[in-house]
């Protein structure tokens, strides 16, 4: 029971670390859009809008089409480069940079990922969540063993076919499962392990 606490509590603080420094980097962007939005809401003859004051509106409005150039210009082949040689030669010099990235991409990760069929595997006497992610000539795949409760932290193995049992449950579903530790796996998981050998 205190290892299942322990490891539970050690999980949200390794789940909660990003979402705070997202919300310190976005209060401090907030600060900083504050000194242009201010001279701008003088323009405006209302002071709020539903309750919300039209300068912090500003501010956001100004953050998201600063986001939304970002990603534009992220798509560019030469920001690609620019960017990989940047996290290459200096981001990944700091322990904390890779930490940080995988955590923050496990937060915003669309749960729609092509190409991530959900199976069991099985490893000797027990069964393992995971995502087929391609097939290999021989009758092997290569598979995705998610971790819990955060699913995008896991590692990569390669089983035989035979060791594989699809599910037909949305790729939604498996992740919310992981997520919960568990939860939902009686509903969802009983009748394919009563057909496995």
């Amino acid at each position: 029971m205190f290892r299942f606490f322990k490891t539970t509590v050690i999980g949200g603080i390794v789940f909660m670390v990003p979402i705070v420094i997202f919300a310190m980097i976005i209060t401090k962007a907030l600060e900083l859009t504050n000194k242009l939005a201010v001279p701008l809401s003088h323009m405006l003859p209302i002071e709020s809008i539903g309750h919300v004051a039209v300068v912090d509106l500003i501010a956001i409005i100004i953050i998201l089409l600063i986001c939304f150039m970002a990603g534009l210009a992220a798509k560019t082949t030469f920001a690609r480069k620019q960017i990989s040689l940047l996290e290459s030669r200096v981001l990944s010099k700091f322990p904390a940079y890779d930490f940080l990235k995988n955590k923050m991409r496990a937060v915003l990760q669309s749960e729609e990922d092509e190409g991530m069929k959900p199976v069991l595997v099985r490893f000797d006497d027990s069964w393992q969540i995971a995502f087929e992610i391609e097939n290999i000539p021989g009758e092997t795949s290569a598979v995705y063993l998610p971790g819990s409760p955060d699913p995008w932290s896991g590692s990569v193995c390669f089983v035989t076919e035979d060791r594989i049992q699809s599910l037909e449950s949305p790729l939604p579903v498996i992740i919310r499962t992981l997520k919960g530790l568990g939860k939902g796996s009686s509903e969802q998981f009983q009748s394919y392990l009563k057909k496995v050998p």
